[in-house]
């Protein structure tokens, strides 16, 4: 901008020169009055110059907004009938919206939701109405005013592993988050010892002791091709138990267990990815973790397992939809990911992305 400027105001001084030829030929006039007059004509087409191109500026293309984030729910149940469907609402959409009604009030009226399973749309629906119910946490209530086709609704609440993705493909701008992709594979036969070989050392970073890898357990394993290669990865919830956590509920055995110090009362818990590298060989990388001191009577760390894969955000690589599973309550959390320059996997929170996914508590 500041070379633009100089050109128009040395434009504005060219033509200066000729408007002062022009009028001081055969014009005796004071010295004084032709330095002002000078000067108030330079100046003025400087100024001239300076319009001109901040006029350019303000033609210039505006800055792309940013579009609005995908409200995702993990399906939970219907009623026989398939006019209200109940969903999951992710903790961290509702601490960002403020709480669950504002979450719920910025779903516009006569939204439309696809029913999906691993990306792949099964049926899509809309809605009169959505409100709220947080007695057995976060639930989304949906009431069913059509469906494009009913049977195929009634059909797709038979299935499992079913997310409710609001579809914006009515909306002008806006990125289609339906799809007809599956992202889900067929586990091969016999994987659990080749998760576990693969992703037991993930563990130590946490601060797990190596004697203890022994006893960490698969909680899930799903595979489904995440990079697009058409190759599934494996994904992953594994958990590491407290060794001298007591079984069942004991008063006094728990008593002495949680007057031990908080690092001898850890569990731990995480999601990993398994794929193959470029010599074939299987590499894991965490995905989300979860380190917990137990702090109560029957207390335990959560379990993460992968629900569902969409794509939210139109940039091909897409989003997961974990369900965490704690003794007494269920929550939903949605991941994105880029793939940085070391060719590894970059995962944040989806509605929070400056949350860590390093869970310490």
């Amino acid at each position: 901008m500041v070379k633009a400027v100089r050109q128009f105001a040395l434009a504005g001084l060219g033509f200066c020169n000729l408007i002062k030829k022009s009028i001081f030929d055969g014009v005796a006039l004071l010295r004084h009055q032709k330095l002002i007059f000078c000067f108030t004509v330079k100046t003025l087409c400087i100024l001239v110059g300076v319009s001109i191109n901040l006029s350019g500026c303000n033609n210039a293309p505006k800055p792309e907004t940013s579009k609005p984030l995908t409200t995702v729910f993990l399906f939970l149940q219907a009623s026989p009938d398939g006019t209200t469907i109940e969903g999951l609402v992710p903790s961290d959409l509702v601490e960002q919206s403020g709480n669950l009604d504002r979450a719920l009030q910025a779903i516009p009226a006569s939204s439309q939701f696809d029913l999906s399973q691993f990306g792949k749309s099964l049926a899509t629906f809309q809605v009169s109405a959505v409100r709220g119910s947080d007695n057995f946490g976060a639930i989304a209530i949906l009431k069913v005013q059509t469906a494009s086709n009913p049977n195929s609704l009634f059909q797709a609440l038979k299935q499992q592993n079913l997310t409710i993705v609001q579809n914006f493909s009515q909306g002008e701008g806006q990125a289609v988050s339906s799809g007809d992709r599956s992202y889900f594979f067929n586990c091969p036969n016999k994987i659990q010892p080749l998760v576990l070989e693969k992703s037991r050392q993930l563990f130590v970073s946490l601060g797990a002791v190596p004697s203890a890898l022994s006893k960490v357990a698969i909680a899930s394993t799903v595979c489904a091709d995440l990079d697009g290669d058409n190759q599934p990865e494996i994904i992953a919830g594994l958990r590491l138990d407290n060794g001298d956590r007591p079984v069942g509920f004991n008063p006094q055995a728990w008593q002495l267990f949680l007057s031990k110090p908080a690092s001898a009362r850890q569990e731990y818990s995480m999601l990993v990815v398994l794929k193959r590298a470029a010599n074939r060989d299987w590499i894991a990388e965490p995905i989300l973790t979860h380190t917990r001191s137990l702090s109560y009577i029957d207390d335990s760390v959560s379990t993460y397992v992968l629900h569902g894969i969409q794509e939210l955000n139109g940039d091909q690589s897409p989003e997961l939809v974990i369900k965490e599973i704690g003794l007494n309550y269920l929550d939903a959390k949605v991941l994105t990911s880029t793939i940085g320059a070391d060719g590894k996997w970059q995962w944040r929170n989806y509605y929070q992305n400056q949350r860590s996914l390093n869970i310490v508590q």
